[in-house]
């Protein structure tokens, strides 16, 4: 009798060993167990230099006004306008991973442009033009090296964007206003990120956000 009650606790002790070592083998899901990865991801982005529809458009070239009539004189020869700057992109973005090196999410981003105008002959500022950009563009990711703390990744997007443009001169009144829709890009060449739960990263990029952009992001 005491003999088969050891057989049976060594027999139940064998199986609970085998079930452990089972549990103990390698998860490829989105367990936290893992470290690997969690499936739901939100990031805060800053981007520098965006690029935009009309950074790409080339111009004919046309003599002036006072090239093809030199003795006539046009209020647009005696402005010139100042150089162009930029707020840089901002962007909030959601992704989902169902799969370890796939996700697909939503950025939602913001760029700020102006140039002012002045007279040739004082340098004085006559009028400023701004412009507003906001956009909705759809993203896929695809990661290549998935670490514990690092990670490679690339990205395309394509959405839907809202320009407004206007114009205002010195004395306050409005000039010039105008507003259009167009079509956003955004792709990511070369990404990395470094952390678990709590991440920042950078990215070398083509598009709308900017030609490389950084920022902080939380898995879960």
């Amino acid at each position: 009798m005491k003999r088969s009650i050891l057989i049976a606790i060594a027999l139940l002790l064998g199986v609970s060993v085998s079930a452990q070592s089972n549990d103990d083998s390698p998860s490829f899901d989105f367990s936290r167990r893992s470290g690997i990865s969690d499936k739901h991801e939100f990031r805060l982005t800053v981007g520098v230099t965006p690029l935009f529809e009309d950074d790409f458009y080339v111009y004919d070239y046309e003599p002036s006004v006072t090239q093809r009539y030199p003795n006539v004189i046009y209020p647009s020869d005696l402005t010139y306008r100042g150089a162009l700057k930029t707020s840089g992109g901002y962007a909030l973005s959601y992704m989902y991973s169902p799969v370890k090196w796939f996700a697909v999410g939503l950025y939602a981003g913001y760029v700020s442009e102006w140039q002012t105008t002045h007279l040739r002959t004082t340098q004085a500022v006559i009028s400023k033009t701004s412009e507003r950009h906001l956009m909705l563009v759809p993203t896929v990711r695809f990661t290549y090296l998935n670490r514990p703390i690092v990670r490679l990744y690339s990205s395309i997007g394509v959405g839907v964007g809202f320009c407004r443009e206007r114009t205002r001169n010195v004395e306050g009144y409005i000039e010039h206003d105008y507003h259009e829709r167009f079509c956003p890009a955004e792709v990511t060449l070369l990404g990395v990120s470094v952390g678990r739960r709590l991440f920042g990263f950078a990215e070398l990029s083509i598009g709308s956000m900017g030609v490389c952009a950084a920022g902080i992001g939380y898995r879960f």
